[in-house]
C-alpha cells in the first residue's frame, strides 16, 4: 500500500543519495570531487539546518550550480545525480504546480546516471529511483508504481549488498508491502551496518530511521496471527451441535 503523499515525501526520499559521497583520495579527480563534495555540503546544510520556510530560496541558486556541474563533466555520472537530487529537494521545498514536472526532469536525470555508471555512488541513482517510484502518486498525476520501484531497489542491493542504505530503502519498501519477514531481514543488515567516519551526521540520521523501521516490522510481524490461531478462530466461529 503507497503512503499518502506529499513534498516532504520527495526529499526523505532523496536523503539517500547525498549521504553515499566517498572521501577524495590521490587517486581521483581533485577538482571533481571537489565540486560533488561541496555541492553535497551545502545541500546537507540547507536540509538538515535550514528552517523549511527559507529552504527554497538557497536551493535554487544551488541548483543552478549542479546544472552547471552536470555540464562541466559531461559524461560522469555523480553530478546527474546531485542536480536530480537537488532537483527535487527544491521541488518539495517550494511546492507548487511545478513540482511534479520537476520530479520527472529528475527521474531523466538518474535514468542517464545509470546509463553511464550503475555503480555511482554506492549505486544512489537506483535507490533514489526506487524510492522515488513507490513515494510518488501514480498515473495520471506522476509516474508511481510499486512494481518500478521494487524492481530499482532490488538491483541497488544486487549491487551493493552490505551498503546500508541499499538495504534500508529496500527493507522500508518491503514494510510497506506488508513483507515483514523480508523487511526485518534486510532492515538488520541496514543496521549492522557500521557509521562512516566522514558522513556522520547524515548516516545517524538513517540510523534512526532504520531503527523506527526495524521496531516496526517486527511489531507488526508479532501483531499477525498465525496460521494455528487463525485456525482456532475458524473452529470457534463454527455452530456448536445440540
Amino acid at each position: 500500500m503507497k503512503r499518502t503523499w506529499n513534498g516532504h515525501m520527495i526529499m526523505k526520499a532523496l536523503i539517500v543519495a547525498l549521504v553515499l559521497l566517498r572521501p577524495v583520495s590521490a587517486e581521483t579527480d581533485a577538482p571533481f570531487e571537489e565540486t560533488i563534495r561541496q555541492l553535497d555540503h551545502e545541500w546537507a546544510v540547507i536540509y538538515y539546518q535550514m528552517p523549511e520556510d527559507q529552504q527554497a530560496a538557497h536551493l535554487k541558486p544551488l541548483l543552478a550550480r549542479a546544472k552547471a556541474a552536470s555540464a562541466r563533466y559531461a559524461g560522469r555520472a555523480e553530478p546527474l545525480i546531485m542536480e536530480a537530487i537537488i532537483l527535487c529537494t527544491y521541488a518539495g521545498a517550494d511546492w507548487g504546480l511545478s513540482s511534479l514536472s520537476k520530479v520527472e526532469d529528475a527521474r531523466e536525470l538518474l535514468q542517464r546516471a545509470i546509463h553511464i555508471d550503475p555503480t555511482a555512488r554506492d549505486a544512489a541513482a537506483y535507490i533514489t529511483l526506487g524510492s522515488l517510484y513507490h513515494q510518488l502518486p501514480g498515473w495520471p498525476l506522476s509516474f508511481g508504481d510499486d512494481k518500478a520501484a521494487r524492481r530499482y531497489l532490488e538491483a541497488a542491493v544486487k549491487l551493493r549488498p552490505d551498503n546500508m542504505d541499499s538495504n534500508f530503502f529496500y527493507g522500508d519498501f518491503l514494510l510497506n508491502q506488508g513483507e515483514y519477514e523480508a523487511a526485518i531481514h534486510y532492515l538488520e543488515k541496514a543496521d549492522r551496518a557500521p557509521v562512516r567516519p566522514d558522513q556522520t551526521l547524515s548516516d545517524l540520521k538513517i540510523k534512526e530511521e532504520v531503527k523506527q523501521a526495524l521496531a516496526n516490522a517486527r511489531k507488526q510481524r508479532s501483531d499477525q496471527p498465525s496460521l494455528f490461531s487463525r485456525y482456532s478462530s475458524k473452529l470457534n466461529q463454527r455452530p456448536k451441535r445440540e
